[in-house]
């Protein structure tokens, strides 16, 4: 075994360890927060990927193992025998199966991504672009599986040995293609992703999180250029450009399930989930709220759990004041959009909430038992939080 081949093996199987403990912890912690039942589309669309990753690695160790392909030197192609013939057809047909594995694979997870960004998404002006990179992967799709299906006929050609026609043993018509629908539709995902992450009023810590995850992304297009660098350049053709296939597929898998390790995490670690927010408080002056303690006249402090009010009757007293820091909606639904992906949910219903002490004035029997709220007028300060609940 050389060199190549034994770091080659080590290199490959240790990523595919790595992304299938990824994609089981991802559904641990889909089936955690929604229930097998509630499982959606990228779940499945998941599945669907992890079958075709394991095809693809079981694929291109066949071939490093194997005999080699069709594609050949002429020294090589002049020391063909028999035994050699035959070793390189099985090569040269585990080459085109994992040519259609690597297909499957990228363009599953562009389509799960896609179909979380589009639930993200939902009722903001960036929907329309998702909705137009979808049509514009799936005919990156179908382009790309005509091109690898016509561009060699016969199609048995291509594990012909040798091959009559330089396409059936280079893939150069077919690689071309596929870079250009794989590597647009990646940059089109972190131009529409990029602008809202900007945007997203988090946590410094929590949108070094997302700036993490959308940097691998970067990382999967640079894999795919060299990718074709390796297989496109004469003097550099080897069969390097492998391990960088399967960098590129086992990248991809990382980025798509990596926020769903970080919600469980935050399941796992509560602490997290006010990571990095700092509380604020507001002092709320008024004279009644109903009790059934003592008469006297006498004043409290009482950190009060907004959630334990109702939250429109909540707005409505903090309109009043007329919080100068309030967030129009579109901004709140981008900042729920950022949570929403670190916790890797669908959208959720958004609520302004803060953290506020009430100083409480009890006058009389009469005024406690009345309830009333109207005369309490907040007198805000600090940062109201925008949060949302499931």
């Amino acid at each position: 075994m050389s060199n190549f081949n034994g770091s080659f093996a080590r290199e490959t199987w240790a990523l595919y360890g790595a992304g299938i403990l990824v994609i089981i912890l991802r559904f641990a912690a889909r089936i955690r927060q929604v229930g097998i039942a509630k499982c959606q589309g990228d779940d499945y669309l998941m599945i669907n990927a992890t079958i075709w990753y394991t095809l693809l690695v079981v694929s291109i160790n066949k071939i490093i193992f194997g005999g080699g392909s069709n594609f050949m030197t002429p020294d090589e192609e002049a020391a063909l025998t028999p035994e050699t013939v035959r070793e390189r057809i099985t090569g040269s047909k585990w080459v085109f199966v994992s040519e259609q594995a690597m297909i499957l694979t990228i363009w599953s997870l562009k389509l799960c991504m896609l179909s979380i960004y589009r639930r993200l998404t939902e009722g903001l002006k960036q929907k329309k672009l998702i909705n137009m990179l979808f049509i514009w992967v799936a005919c990156g799709f179908i382009g790309t599986e005509l091109c690898l299906f016509l561009a060699c006929r016969p199609f048995t050609q291509y594990w012909a040995v040798p091959a009559p026609d330089v396409q059936c043993a280079s893939y150069q018509h077919y690689e071309i293609t596929e870079s250009l629908f794989n590597t647009s539709s990646d940059i089109m995902m972190l131009v529409i992703a990029i602008p809202l992450l900007i945007s997203i009023r988090l946590p410094v810590q929590q949108k070094v999180v997302l700036l993490i995850i959308f940097g691998m992304g970067v990382f999967v297009i640079v894999s795919a250029i060299l990718t074709k660098i390796y297989c496109l350049v004469p003097s550099l053709v080897t069969y390097v450009y492998l391990k960088w296939y399967f960098r590129e597929a086992s990248v991809s898998v990382y980025v798509t399930n990596l926020p769903a390790l970080w919600s469980l995490l935050r399941d796992i670690f509560p602490h997290l989930k006010s990571w990095g927010f700092e509380s604020n408080t507001s002092s709320v002056s008024g004279k009644a709220f109903p009790s059934s303690m003592g008469t006297s006249r006498r004043q409290s402090r009482t950190r009060v759990n907004p959630r334990s009010f109702n939250m429109q009757s909540l707005t409505r007293l903090a309109n009043i004041g007329g919080d100068p820091h309030q967030l129009n909606p579109s901004q709140e639904r981008i900042n729920a959009m950022g949570e929403d992906i670190l916790t890797y949910t669908a959208p959720r219903t958004l609520e302004i909430q803060r953290d506020i002490t009430f100083t409480v004035e009890k006058e009389s029997n009469d005024d406690l038992e009345s309830g009333n709220l109207e005369d309490f007028v907040p007198q805000q300060r600090g940062e109201t939080r925008c949060t949302s609940s499931r």
